[in-house]
């Protein structure tokens, strides 16, 4: 194969290469034109003689000969040409009558002239004398020197224009091959519905995606509109991701995974490029889910702004896709489904039917899901078998799937930390109140007076025997160690997650929640800042019971929240707190009694708390409601003398 052949065939492979690298060489051979061209032009504007010295100046510049043999022929008038060479300060060549050629470098000569040189006064002699004078451009330099100061002078263009086509040629790669790398992307997952556990109504809504991916012809035969996009929105770590991929598992269909930020690119138009490309590789490998998490990088349209050129490329991307999604066929068999955690943020155009036809909305675990989730995770570690799942998952309220997976690792973590031979249900207790308080055990721990624990013990004491007395709700575990901005913690659930709440448990969280407060006034005479944030949610739950949720004998059924502002006048918010303030009394009123008439308890509930920083499970179970008067009479004895140390200490 010749070399032309083989050039031929590299473009053929190449087009967009081909193209810049002739594009260069046209630039080059324009120049090379132009430049002939010039030159040429000059030299018909001369003179025979002034040709005659350029054509070959070597003849001249061969025989130097001194500037006295040169003044001596212009005195005897010997000359018969004579030629000075431009831009070549003091440069002569010259003819004799007798042909002899000859050069000559007259010294004393500058740029502005040679004024008291041989060549003084050179052009009247040249009329006297009849030689022929004439300007002349030629090099001085030697021909290995001429040569190297083209080569010198030709260097600077030559490579700018290499920067140039390499610039223009990596660019075209740029813009060729952004998104190419999404096939390493594409798989075929493993993945089932029934591995991602809870949001059975996603899976029940993608159920219809899946019917379309495995027979997509009966759509197209009864006319109907296949799905092209799903829109999966909700909190953060609630299985997104899981759920597309188990969608492409269940529909035997590839899986293409990017998120918004793979589309920026730091070249202008690289971005749309890519959307190109991958949507082509989507439809490449169909049947396919293209998932792209968090979607609102992209899905946000700018209207103008300091942005400049970034929003307009961002705009451009957005119309890609837009143009893609419109562009699917009937038989194309792709699905693009979409993550974001801020619905707001998604373009109108993307949202509309026809693009993400199908909106998903996914919601944390319900309780017997979190159990499901607590049994699938510690099933992957090494456990002890003696975990409580239900607890587990009563007091992990609000966590998503992937802060239970966390908190069981967390635990399996401590346990190696501590050279545990497996994971105890002490190991996952602690990992979830990590996880809800912040951080772990303060060391604020070994800082605590005696004093402060005999309160804290006796705050906690109260909420704890409040809230299980007044049926607010399951005690699961009470503690004095702080953790984050707690001090101690008591730990309460519901039965059940019914997202309505009935007065009478309100009014039982109100006496709970300032339980802890009377306690320490009960037992100690006094009261402390460890009760603040107990009576700041307590006076928001009043607030809102009256203002809001009905339970108000002032307003009946009218709700403050549904009047004007401009209506709310100080006569209607002092009777809204004067409300607030009348249901928090008689919360008050409710744990005075309780304290009272359980005092055994509540010294019993301190003092093992003292003892053992941490209550739960049975025990706690048993000084709560199950323990004998003559037990807790016991425990109370027992703790006589170290409550009169503590008070003689609190009264110093």
């Amino acid at each position: 194969m010749t070399l032309w052949h083989k050039l031929l065939k590299l473009g053929r492979q190449h087009p967009r290469a081909a193209g810049v690298a002739g594009t260069v060489l046209l630039a080059l051979a324009g120049l090379a034109w132009l430049w002939q061209h010039a030159a040429l032009d000059t030299r018909t504007r001369k003179d025979a003689a002034a040709l005659a010295f350029e054509q070959d100046p070597d003849a001249w510049l061969g025989q130097p000969r001194p500037v006295s043999d040169f003044a001596q022929a212009a005195h005897t008038g010997q000359l018969k040409s004579v030629g000075i060479a431009n831009g070549k300060t003091g440069l002569v060549l010259y003819t004799l009558a007798s042909g002899d050629k000859a050069s000559t470098v007259v010294p004393g000569c500058s740029a502005l002239g040679c004024a008291g040189t041989v060549l003084d006064g050179i052009g009247e002699r040249s009329v006297a004398a009849g030689f022929t004078l004439v300007g002349i451009d030629v090099d001085g330099r030697s021909t290995s020197q001429r040569t190297l100061g083209a080569v010198e002078s030709a260097t600077p263009p030559l490579l700018l224009m290499l920067v140039i086509g390499g610039g223009l040629l990596l660019l075209t790669r740029l813009q060729t091959q952004a998104g190419q790398h999404a096939s390493t992307l594409a798989t075929r997952p493993q993945t089932q519905f029934a591995d991602a556990i809870g949001n059975d109504e996603a899976k029940a809504a993608l159920n219809r995606v899946k019917a379309f991916l495995h027979d997509p012809a009966q759509y197209a035969k009864l006319g109907a509109a296949a799905p092209r996009g799903v829109l999966l929105v909700g909190p953060p770590g609630t299985g997104k991701t899981l759920l597309a991929k188990a969608l492409a598992g269940e529909s035997r269909a590839h899986f293409i995974a990017v998120d918004g930020s793979y589309f920026t690119a730091t070249y202008y138009g690289a971005g749309v490029a890519k959307v190109r490309s991958l949507f082509k590789l989507a439809r490449q490998h169909a049947p396919c889910v293209l998932f792209i998490d968090e979607v609102d990088g992209i899905g946000k349209r700018a209207t103008g702004g300091p942005g400049g050129g970034a929003e307009s490329e961002m705009n451009r991307i957005i119309n890609r896709v837009l143009v893609e999604m419109d562009g699917f066929d009937a038989m194309d068999n792709v699905v693009v489904v979409a993550a974001t955690n801020h619905e707001e943020n998604i373009d109108e155009a993307l949202r509309r039917p026809g693009r993400f036809d199908m909106l998903v909305r996914l919601n944390k675990p319900t309780l017997p899901e979190r159990q499901a989730l607590f049994e699938l995770y510690l099933s992957k570690v090494k456990h002890d078998g003696h975990a409580d799942c239900a607890t587990l998952a009563r007091i992990a309220s609000g966590l998503s799937p992937a802060e239970i997976a966390n908190v069981v690792n967390k635990a399996a973590s401590n346990a190696a930390e501590q050279g545990a031979d497996s994971v105890t249900p002490d190991h996952l207790v602690r990992a979830v109140e990590t996880h809800l308080l912040g951080g772990e055990v303060s060391p604020m721990k070994e800082l605590l007076t005696e004093a402060t624990r005999h309160r804290l013990a006796y705050h906690e004491a109260g909420h704890a025997l409040v809230g299980h007395w007044t049926h607010a709700g399951r005690i699961e575990r009470v503690t004095i160690e702080p953790r984050g901005p707690g001090l101690g913690v008591t730990y309460m659930t519901r039965d059940t997650e019914d997202p309505l709440y009935a007065q009478g448990e309100l009014v039982s969280r109100l006496a709970m929640m300032l339980a802890g407060r009377e306690a320490e006034l009960m037992v100690l005479g006094s009261v402390s800042s460890g009760a603040s944030d107990d009576l700041k949610r307590a006076s928001e739950l009043a607030i809102q019971m009256v203002g809001q949720l009905g339970f108000s004998n002032a307003f009946g059924l009218l709700s403050v929240a549904g009047i004007p502002k401009e209506l709310l006048g100080p006569d209607v918010q002092a009777k809204v707190l004067d409300e607030a303030r009348l249901l928090l009394e008689q919360a008050q009123a409710t744990c005075r009694d309780v304290l009272t008439t359980q005092r055994r308890r509540l010294d019993a509930l301190a003092q093992q708390l003292l003892c053992t920083d941490v209550l739960s499970g049975e025990p706690l179970k048993a000084l709560l409601d199950g323990a004998t008067a003559a037990e807790i009479d016991a425990v109370a004895q027992t703790d006589a003398a170290a409550h009169a140390d503590t008070a003689a200490a609190l009264a110093a």
